[in-house]
């Protein structure tokens, strides 16, 4: 796929074993999931139940076309899908099982043309 003439780079990120377009912004993160009774006393004390921890992938694509927008947001369409992605805390690839948040595609301006879209959305591991 080309975006106004020139190639969009795909190498981050796979969804479901397909390359989709590089994100803007990806910024890694670690969850950490405290069971139900977790939390502060009344003496103050924090007692900590971690549960698991899960990664959050926090994706942004910045003046992408309208082709790019759709085939990104289909891709997360799914109640669940795998991930292939850097792991910053292993330092190497893995594939995971993510869902999506909420999805924002924003018009922020015309090219020659062309809309194009800034597209948000978070993708949490199951």
């Amino acid at each position: 796929m080309t975006d106004n003439g020139a190639e969009i780079k795909r190498t981050i990120l796979k969804v479901n074993g397909v390359f989709i377009p590089d994100p803007s912004k990806l910024q890694w993160g670690i969850q950490s999931v405290s069971a139900s009774n977790a939390g502060r006393s009344m003496d103050g004390k924090m007692h900590v139940e971690l549960v698991t921890r899960k990664r959050k992938l926090e994706l942004e694509w910045a003046g992408i076309d309208f082709a790019a927008t759709a085939e990104i947001l289909t891709a997360v369409k799914p109640e669940t899908f795998d991930v292939t992605f850097w792991d910053a805390e292993e330092n190497k690839n893995l594939t995971k099982t993510f869902y999506v948040g909420d999805r924002s595609a924003m018009v922020n301006s015309y090219v020659e043309g062309q809309r194009r879209n800034d597209v948000k959305f978070n993708i949490i591991e199951v």
